[in-house]
């Protein structure tokens, strides 16, 4: 009875502390998000280094400096690409765009026979309507702040990328100075070691199920004729890197799409149907094997973590919210304290480093 009683204001302290902090880290999100951004935005460039320094003929005479502009250069052209291809897109959404009315005007005209209205509005009034119920002012304003906001940002994220790679030596020294004794910073070198392990090894079973998953995908739209498909696999790779709702709408966007463009259902229902089929073939029985204990959390930590840090971050944190709950994790098993809490966060309650679980 005594330790029940001690336990619950631990509890409560625990529960406001925990209040605190996502308070915190909402308040603080413009100064946050870039920040963790650039964090991991570094972690990535520093991957790819070694990727680079590590391929099979040129690696291992690569020097350093070498390596690091080679992985630069990837990521410009890459960056580039993706450039390229929605400019062409636009270009092409305005010359399929005609088509695209007239479409939709017939599934107005569907829409509207199976609702038994007598009055079929064309497509010009709803058009006319949804701009007169909203203020074009407002939108364009905050579509305007949004922008100036995003380029904003993306400077101070390479600004942040910068000084974490300048500063990734130094920072590590720091870290395990941080421990009183030998045996302590050796524990938080292992914990450093962990992270970047775990994290290094999701990005790259992720990136690699992801590139499937978008292949897979583009070549059932290009089987069944749907505009852009190219633009939608890159899209479908991106949202596949958050849990379980990120493919969803990523492969809702061309399902939608083909009802505008084919305007029948036929096509709706392959696209549907062979999109759909990928998702849950990779997602069933792909990814599992390939990912194996490599996250170790639980399927209904990774909902509440996707929930919890998209309200906290919006997009951003529904991306990070996996290695983010990883590291926590990994934080928590370090100290006796908090070490219940990363069992629950765990999937088999097993949250020793890899190294003595073996």
């Amino acid at each position: 009875m005594t330790s029940a009683t001690d336990a619950l204001p631990r509890l409560a302290a625990g529960a406001v502390l925990a209040i605190a902090i996502g308070y915190m880290l909402h308040i603080g999100r413009p100064i946050l998000v870039p920040l963790v951004l650039g964090v991991f935005l570094a972690y990535i460039f520093m991957t790819i280094t070694d990727w680079v320094r590590n391929a099979p003929v040129i690696g291992r005479f690569m020097p350093g400096w070498l390596a690091h502009i080679g992985a630069l250069a990837l990521i410009v052209a890459l960056v580039w690409g993706l450039v390229l291809m929605v400019t062409s897109n636009i270009a092409q959404v305005e010359r399929q765009m005609p088509l695209y009315r007239e479409n939709l005007q017939i599934w107005v005209e569907r829409i509207s026979g199976w609702l038994n209205l007598e009055d079929v509005p064309t497509l010009p009034e709803v058009f006319s309507r949804a701009v007169a119920a909203v203020d074009l002012g407002k939108v364009a304003g905050s579509t305007v702040g949004v922008v100036a906001a995003l380029i904003g940002n993306l400077l101070v994220i390479f600004i942040y990328t910068a000084f974490v790679l300048m500063e990734r030596n130094a920072t590590m020294v720091k870290l395990e100075r941080l421990a009183d004794t030998p045996d302590g910073a050796r524990r938080i070198a292992a914990a450093i070691s962990e992270i970047s392990e775990r994290i290094g090894r999701f990005l790259t079973l992720k990136a690699f199920v992801s590139a499937i998953v978008g292949v897979a995908s583009w070549a059932v739209m290009r089987l069944i004729g749907i505009d852009y498909a190219e633009f939608w696999a890159v899209l479908i790779f991106v949202f596949n890197f958050i849990p379980y709702v990120g493919s969803f709408v990523a492969v809702m966007l061309p399902v939608a799409l083909s009802l505008v463009q084919f305007g029948t259902l036929g096509p709706f229902l392959m696209a549907l149907i062979g999109l759909t089929s990928v998702q849950v073939a990779v997602g069933n029985l792909l990814e599992p094997s390939l990912m194996g204990r490599s996250l170790n959390l639980s399927p209904v930590v990774i909902l509440l973590s996707l929930a919890t840090w998209s309200a906290l971050w919006g997009l951003v944190g529904a991306f990070l919210c996996v290695p983010i709950t990883v590291i926590m994790m990994i934080i928590f098993a370090e100290f006796e304290v908090t070490r219940p809490l990363a069992i629950l966060l765990s999937q088999d309650g097993r949250v020793e480093p890899e190294s003595a679980v073996k």
